[in-house]
């Protein structure tokens, strides 16, 4: 009895869900024994492999930095891949190892403090991993629709989740290169795959719209963290979706101050995907100067209001009055 207590205690959903990820990618990669497993590191907030607790697992086994060419970015920050022989008890060891950093860089509150996503997720390719990397090296530094240098963070699972929608499939495939299949955890903390079956380009060619997209990420991914945060679990495919659309709209309402536009956001999760329809709110949005940040527009909304707004009723009567 206290043997099944004691592995009770340690069955919590991410205990759950972090074995159960272990299992799956190491049946994937047995079933392929032609394809290299390479771990993905982001290690500009917090480098693990050089914890001393950590570093031990990973300091025998190889790994090749992503180049990024541009002087002003920090040699420490450049992301790297580590290649993870699952065949050896030092690689197997490393594997899971870093699928227990995935999950637990996804806690609610190490998002909401920033700490940054230390593994982007694991790549299968039968190409080396010098040729995964210097792939990877062409394209993780782009040019925005101002033709000013940018890093395009898609080593961020959490970036990379709402990066991918918004490219092409040939803009996948050429993110993509060598790899065949790249397993990461998406915007909700569950482990999906990214692939697809398409022609390549030479460069990735963003366009100005999808730039605009990729912009405004940085507001959304801040946004959900603290959302997750106060609700203490990931957010939901809809959530993800609502707070992206949030995001345009606060641009389209004139707010630019970053942290202004997270708070927007976060309204469209906390109180309704619409919040902005409603007529309270679209009347103190209408009236104000360009010079007041939104949060003070709507400071003077009461308790009574945003009851009434997250009630969603009054979204119900709009939608049911407007033309179709």
């Amino acid at each position: 009895m206290e043997n099944s207590d004691a592995l009770g205690m340690d069955d919590s959903p991410e205990v759950i869900a972090i074995d159960a990820a272990v299992s799956s990618l190491r049946t994937y990669f047995s079933k392929r024994p032609e394809m290299h497993c390479y771990l993905v590191v982001d290690p500009s907030q917090r480098d693990f492999t050089n914890d001393d607790e950590e570093a031990q697992r990973f300091r025998q086994l190889k790994r090749a930095i992503v180049e990024v060419m541009h002087d002003a970015f920090p040699d420490n920050h450049r992301p790297y891949l580590v290649e993870l022989d699952l065949n050896t008890p030092e690689g197997a060891g490393a594997f899971a190892e870093s699928v227990r950093i995935a999950f637990e860089d996804r806690r609610p509150m190490s998002m909401a403090e920033g700490l940054g996503q230390r593994v982007g997720g694991w790549l299968a390719s039968d190409a080396s991993l010098d040729e995964v990397a210097e792939h990877w090296g062409r394209h993780v530094l782009q040019y925005n629709e101002e033709g000013l240098p940018c890093v395009l963070r898609f080593y961020d699972t959490r970036a990379l989740s709402l990066i991918w929608p918004v490219l092409s499939q040939e803009q996948q495939q050429t993110l993509l290169g060598p790899v065949k299949v790249w397993h990461a955890l998406d915007a909700s903390a569950k482990p999906r795959t990214y692939s697809v079956l398409a022609g390549s380009r030479a460069d990735l060619s963003l366009t100005t719209e999808q730039w605009q997209q990729i912009h405004r990420h940085g507001s959304v991914n801040r946004a959900l963290a603290l959302y997750a945060m106060k609700v203490d679990r990931q957010p939901e495919p809809s959530e993800i979706a609502a707070a992206v659309a949030a995001a345009e709209r606060a641009e389209h309402y004139g707010l630019f101050d970053r942290d202004d536009r997270v708070a927007f956001v976060e309204s469209a999760l906390a109180w309704h995907p619409q919040f902005d329809l409603h007529p309270k709110v679209l009347q103190l949005l209408g009236a104000r100067a360009p010079d007041k940040f939104y949060t003070a527009a709507v400071s003077v909304l009461t308790e009574q209001d945003i009851v009434e707004i997250r009630d969603g009723a009054w979204y119900e009567r709009l939608s049911a009055s407007s033309p179709r």
